[in-house]
């Protein structure tokens, strides 16, 4: 089993719980008003088999799990510069590394009267100036090399889903 199949059986395990939930929510307990209300669909048997369907496939779902994490961590592959990285590590730098060092260069920007900055409460002389102590056209670069690393990123590990094989589930 690929992980892009993995990750579908999951998904349709998540479908068919929430499914059987509702069913148990709706039909666990009911109100009959007169003997013209019809039979509830569902007895008791079928409550309790329903919740042990729910156990069942939450097993399921953790057995995939697992198995996707020892495959994440097991399986070894190239990124740029960086060499012999796990999936796992590749994951990491695609939801947090690169993400943090976007958002630490988007954090600068000028502060100026008009921009909605603090400068404009803190200074009303005409001869105030602002001081930047970055350059905005190394940081929008910086920014969009980033972008396209996660991009490349987002491509390596699409590929990976289709083509790497679940370590433990056949």
């Amino acid at each position: 089993m690929k992980i892009l199949a993995a990750l579908k059986k999951i998904k349709h395990l998540d479908r068919k719980i929430e499914k059987n939930m509702k069913r148990i929510s709706k039909w666990c307990s009911y109100t009959v008003e007169n003997d013209d209300d019809p039979e509830p669909t569902y007895d008791t048997q079928d409550i309790v088999a329903m919740n042990q369907q729910i156990v069942d496939w939450t097993v399921q779902k953790i057995t995939i799990r697992h198995a996707l994490h020892l495959t994440n961590i097991r399986t070894v592959t190239d990124f740029g510069k960086h060499k012999n990285l796990s999936i796992d590590e590749l994951l990491l730098m695609q939801n947090v590394l690169i993400p943090a060092k976007i958002a630490a260069q988007k954090a600068m920007r000028r502060k100026e009267k008009g921009s909605g900055g603090y400068m404009s409460s803190r200074s009303t002389n005409k001869d105030s100036y602002v001081v930047l102590q970055y350059e905005p056209k190394d940081r929008d670069k910086i920014v969009e090399s980033l972008e396209n690393e996660k991009d490349k990123l987002d491509e390596l590990l699409d590929n990976l889903n289709i083509e790497t094989d679940v370590v433990g589930i056949d």
